[in-house]
């Protein structure tokens, strides 16, 4: 697996949690999170799951 920079870990806490709605975040938005911090969008998904914010309405299933 890749290693991802704690303070890279800690700019994709900040934006999940901006992004997140009572404990949820949109698909959606968690690839945009990836994709604007050049990761791996499974990098974001674990972060998700470390604040226990879910993943909501994935087209791919990538976050079930």
């Amino acid at each position: 697996g890749e290693v991802v920079m704690e303070e890279t870990l800690s700019r994709v806490r900040d934006e999940v949690l901006k992004s997140s709605q009572e404990g949820h975040i949109t698909c959606a938005a968690a690839l945009a999170i990836a994709r604007a911090l050049s990761i791996d969008p499974r990098v974001v998904g674990q972060v998700c799951d470390e604040l226990q914010i879910s993943v909501r309405s994935c087209s791919l299933g990538l976050f079930d």
